[in-house]
């Protein structure tokens, strides 16, 4: 604090006023006045410790951005001192700048210059798609990529469901408006129907409880076809890790989907891109076609055809039945069934025909 006073000294002539200024101690911290982080990976966080004495008095207050600092307020006596840590965590690559201001109770600032420069570093996928082999339902096959991380730095992965922030951001954007649209129309049906007025005074709770859970969700990876493990680590500096693509396809089709690596190093999000097909119970007849030849009129004539499961699944079967006049003169037992893995299924075929003429089915 600093403190001022007036002397006034009277004589027969003249008032004479000296006045008086006593400037009080401050707190000065040996702060540099530039700290140069270099070069640094992009999405990764260096950071500088610093032992800042306080060579007087009073209290500081730290703060700056885009970098960070820990702690960012304290209290020092004279002579003490305290570690102060300096962060940088670029998201871009490029030179960056900020100040770092160091704000005393007395309202006076000091500056300190920060400056760094982001770039990528040799951290990245072996490939950028994996392709499972063709797999069965009910069943499982996986694949692998690998992560490598040839720089000095360890590196933390997750894998995502988004290919950049902006679209995480908007997805958590989008489901609070779909809570939100669920209380508003739970509102209109309790005008109407007045037995669920009960249920305002929870409305609030679950509302915010609903909106925390989304905006708390870290968008990992996450896929009822596709699993990937493990969904987050840490690769140290000059390695690898193997990654596991497990596949359970639920339908006999093909299946395609993206993930993104968020990783340590790198600016962007890697792709992988996935794909997967899924196979049904594969059965086939032992010939494809029945030639009856010549028959009587109204006269039954009986025939067996041999169903194979050549899958290493249960295959349930059904047989549709015809909807033609012709189709109307066969029969088939049985109509379904199952057979197992590699077993057969002898199908009776009766036929019938109360026409005349050359038929087909």
């Amino acid at each position: 604090q600093d403190y001022f006073h007036q002397v006034l000294c009277i004589t027969d002539r003249e008032n004479l006023i000296v006045p008086i200024r006593a400037i009080g101690s401050r707190a000065v911290l040996d702060f540099p006045d530039q700290l140069d982080f270099s070069v640094c990976p992009v999405n990764y966080n260096t950071r500088k410790t610093l032992q800042v004495h306080n060579v007087e008095s009073r209290s500081l207050f730290l703060c700056c951005s885009p970098f960070s600092v820990s702690p960012d307020i304290g209290c020092l006596g004279i002579g003490d001192s305290m570690q102060v840590t300096v962060e940088f965590h670029p998201l871009q690559t490029g030179d960056h700048s900020a100040s770092l201001v160091v704000h005393y109770d007395t309202g006076e600032d000091i500056h300190t210059s920060l400056q760094g420069t982001a770039v990528n570093v040799h951290i990245g996928l072996d490939r950028n798609s994996v392709t499972v082999e063709k797999t069965y339902l009910t069943l499982s096959s996986h694949g692998t990529v690998v992560i490598y991380n040839r720089s000095n730095v360890p590196a933390h992965f997750q894998w995502r469901a988004f290919a950049t922030q902006e679209e995480e951001d908007w997805q958590r954007l989008r489901l609070c408006r779909q809570q939100k649209d669920k209380v508003d129309d739970f509102l209109k049906e309790c005008r109407v129907d007045s037995s669920r007025r009960e249920f305002f005074s929870h409305l609030p709770c679950f509302f915010q409880r609903e909106r925390t859970n989304v905006q708390g969700d870290s968008m990992l990876f996450s896929d009822s076809i596709f699993t990937i493990e493990p969904v987050e680590g840490e690769i140290c500096p000059n390695s690898s890790a193997e990654i596991t693509v497990i596949f359970k396809p639920q339908e006999a089709r093909v299946y395609e989907q993206t993930a993104y690596c968020d990783i340590s190093g790198c600016e962007t999000r890697l792709p992988l891109h996935l794909t997967g097909e899924g196979l049904g119970p594969k059965l086939c007849f032992n010939f494809d076609e029945l030639d009856i030849g010549d028959v009587y009129i109204r006269t039954a004539y009986s025939y067996e055809v041999i169903l194979f499961n050549k899958g290493p699944l249960e295959a349930a079967f059904s047989l549709v039945p015809p909807t033609t006049a012709v189709g109307s003169c066969f029969t088939f037992l049985p109509q379904e069934g199952i057979i197992a893995p590699d077993g057969v299924q002898a199908i009776q075929i009766s036929f019938r025909s109360p026409i005349l003429g050359k038929l087909k089915e």
